[in-house]
């Protein structure tokens, strides 16, 4: 059986996955999945495998699966005010459907 739940997907540079991660921490939440990431935004190129001088500048992508959706909304909402006003990253909320829902 699904629970109903709520996907929140950041990609932003690595130098800011501390600042996103006390956030993250500040709400409450206990865990979270990062990525590499790669692509191409109005901010330039993103190699995925590529040797990166600055390895800071490369990106990552959390995913966050919660089953409060305001929780949800009120953490992207803080991190867009909070650390992406001017910093290139993107974030997005999707509805999705969980199994083991005492996990999250």
């Amino acid at each position: 059986m699904t629970t109903p739940a709520v996907k929140l997907t950041i990609i932003v540079e690595r130098l800011l996955k501390p600042q996103i991660e006390t956030l993250m921490q500040q709400a409450g939440l206990v865990g979270w999945s990062i990525f590499p990431g790669g692509g191409r935004g109005t901010h330039g190129v993103h190699r995925t495998q590529a040797a990166q001088l600055v390895r800071e500048f490369s990106i990552v992508k959390f995913e966050i699966v919660l089953r409060d959706r305001a929780k949800a909304e009120n953490l992207a909402e803080q991190i867009t005010q909070d650390i992406l006003v001017e910093q290139p990253g993107i974030l997005w909320l999707e509805s999705v459907e969980v199994l083991r829902s005492h996990k999250f």
